[in-house]
């Protein structure tokens, strides 16, 4: 992303909270830059609210853009405000158009100025491996399969663009940049939805070019109409000309109109051919073998992107008509999706959240699993006894092993950063891993140990277990690659977790040599093993902490969990006898996960029951290895590769 000089400082706005003048009893708490736009920067931010915690975006205007045209910025998002506005009201509200939930501004100083920065807080959608963007979902498939969508998902984003484009024309808005990237993804398979996003260039019907009187668009989808006259000519067939070119990037994974400039998509656009879909090798091979619903499409597709608008479909819907036609031409769908999708939302509520959980991957089969860590975006790296896999959104694929020795002998994976983990195992290796697979291998003194767990960061400091036949645990610490003394860990049987509790603490969570539980605090740069107290109960099976909350837990057989903070441990009680837990993860809002077979429970600080089941099936019959819990997200992994995935969604 580019930044001008003026905006870089607004990265030093992680942990600032800004509440709206009119909710004073919501606050927007940002946490991270995520993208920047022409005239706005998005952050990731946290609501909290009365009724619970949720994640949104947050945008503010650029403080280069107010500087030079302070006025017409504010306009701009003033504008914006106004076309989600009316969306907001429209009765009922739609399911297909990023919701705004607050608009106010935000003080910010820069060199001796104080500058007002408005700023709106939308809706938060993540769509996790496959991509939160249609841009993004297309290219995915097409890496994955080699083809775009299929003619049954098609239908499914073409009913939710025609039906998201209906409500903004109902309200007497034109958007004016409809493009895979302003279309917004979450959910998969047959609850996947597409919402449209991006209003910085909308515009009132009838009213006079963008709202910061710049003709504007994304090249390839902008309409003829809208670079001439600065854009006066802007009318609902624009919006129905993108959409037309949505379509075929969606069917075949090409741009209709290969542009770098809106300037340059216009000219290719008034001229009268058109590329066919048959000709774009990423046509799914259903539509390729059926050449007369290839035709129909193409024509659908021309007229929608005619030169002149009044040559278009006056609508979305008119234009999607026919294409579902022809999609569904010796096809077996009996019923239109447009019924099924707009009955997915209760409109009841005009915001509501709540957890929805779906299986991305069935259990059973014969992968067992050692060690798995998530990235946030969805993907996965895990070690099996057969080697490396890698989640790619849709199923387990063998992972690289360029510089592995032996990829069997890897033992753990633990995440470092985005697309990034660290590895180890049998041999006393640890070594970094990316995409390009293992690098900066590093091997201990003795061979005869095998790394099993590892905790930190191996340019800082960082933590592992190790294990050697017939001995006790060694626990061994790396400050900036350098290796410390080792501890041993006497009345230690096994260690089946590590995590990171501060900067100078760790947890383990094992089994004692007394057959009971082993639950302890490492401080290595102390040299000290501190076992803590009710860390002696049955055995513990996973622990789990935030380093940047200074949290943490550990949980084992029997529904025993004990909490930690900077003070001291306690349990937090299940009751007398609960489920065998075999992993724990908490989430940013001091939430504990726990997972069982078949069920995964959930402690809320301050709730008024102790544990809550969120997710059943007695059918899963194989423990639990690792829960990942991120803002809105939860992800629970068997040791055979079934995967189980909660999102905090608005219903």
């Amino acid at each position: 992303m580019f930044l001008a000089p003026d905006d870089d400082h607004l990265r030093g706005l992680e942990g600032v909270s800004v509440r709206a003048a009119a909710q004073p009893e919501v606050e927007y708490v940002i946490e991270r830059m995520v993208g920047a736009g022409s005239y706005s920067i998005a952050f990731f931010a946290i609501r909290r609210a009365p009724d619970g915690e949720a994640p949104v975006v947050l945008k503010l205007v650029r403080p280069s853009l107010m500087r030079v045209a302070g006025d017409l910025a504010t306009l701009a998002v003033e504008k914006e405000t106004v076309a989600l506005g009316r969306l907001n009201e429209r009765v009922p509200p739609t399911p297909f158009v990023v919701r705004m939930l607050a608009s106010d501004v935000i003080d910010v100083q820069q060199g001796g100025v104080e500058l007002r920065l408005p700023w709106l807080a939308l809706e938060y959608v993540h769509g996790g491996a496959e991509g939160t963007t249609l841009e993004d979902r297309v290219a995915f498939s097409v890496e994955q399969t080699g083809v775009a969508f299929d003619p049954e998902r098609a239908e499914l984003a073409l009913t939710c663009l025609a039906s998201g484009l209906e409500a903004i024309h109902e309200v007497g808005v034109v958007h004016r940049d409809l493009s895979p990237h302003n279309v917004l993804c979450c959910g998969f398979g047959h609850d996947e939805l597409f919402k449209i996003a991006d209003f910085g260039i909308a515009r009132p019907q009838g009213g006079a070019g963008t709202f910061i009187g710049v003709a504007g668009g994304t090249p390839g989808y902008a309409a003829p109409e809208q670079v001439r006259e600065g854009g006066v000519k802007v009318c609902p067939e624009s919006d129905v000309f993108s959409l037309a070119a949505v379509i075929f990037k969606l069917l075949t994974g090409e741009a209709l109109f290969e542009a770098d400039t809106v300037l340059d998509g216009a000219v290719l656009a008034l001229a009268p051919a058109r590329k066919s879909i048959v000709r774009c090798k990423g046509l799914c091979p259903e539509l390729a073998e059926r050449p007369g619903a290839c035709a129909a499409i193409d024509r659908i597709i021309a007229r929608g992107t005619a030169a002149d608008p009044r040559h278009r479909p006056p609508t979305g819907w008119e234009l999607v008509s026919g294409l579902l036609r022809a999609l569904r031409s010796g096809n077996r769908r009996s019923r239109p999706p447009r019924r099924r999708l707009e009955s997915i939302t209760d409109y009841s509520a005009p915001m509501r959240f709540g957890w929805t959980w779906r299986v991305r991957h069935q259990a059973g089969g014969s992968r067992i699993l050692r060690s798995v860590a998530w990235d946030a975006d969805g993907r996965c790296l895990a070690a099996t006894t057969n080697g490396l896999v890698f989640w790619n959104g849709t199923g387990w694929l063998a992972a690289r092993v360029d510089g592995l020795p032996d990829a069997t002998a890897v033992r753990f994976v633990e995440r470092v950063g985005p697309g990034n983990w660290i590895i180890g195992g049998d041999g006393a290796f640890i070594a970094h891993y990316s995409a390009d697979g293992a690098t900066g291998l590093l091997c201990g003194e003795d061979p005869a140990v095998s790394f099993t767990h590892a905790s930190g960061d191996l340019e800082d400091l960082a933590v592992l277990v190790a294990e050697r036949p017939d001995h006790s645990p060694l626990l061994f610490a790396l400050a900036a690659r350098r290796w410390m003394k080792p501890a041993a860990l006497a009345r230690a049987k096994s260690v089946r977790s590590l995590a990171r509790l501060d900067d100078e603490r760790w947890l383990l969570a094992g089994e004692s040599k007394a057959g009971g539980g082993y639950a302890a605090i490492y401080r290595p740069l102390m040299f000290e093993v501190e076992l803590v107290a009710g860390g002696e109960d049955a055995p513990y099976t996973s622990c789990a902490g935030r380093a940047d909350l200074g949290i943490g837990a550990v949980v084992g057989d029997g529904g025993r969990v004990l909490a930690f903070d900077e003070h001291a441990s306690r349990p937090l009680v299940f009751g007398e006898q609960g489920p065998d837990f075999g992993a724990v993860a908490v989430d940013v809002g001091a939430r504990v996960w726990a997972a069982s077979p078949g069920s995964i429970w959930l402690h809320e600080p301050g709730g008024t029951l102790p544990w809550k089941c969120v997710w059943r099936n007695e059918a899963w019959t194989v423990p639990f290895i690792a829960v990942f819990a991120d803002v809105g997200r939860v992800v629970a992994t068997t040791r055979d590769g079934g995967v189980v995935e909660g999102r905090w969604e608005a219903k």
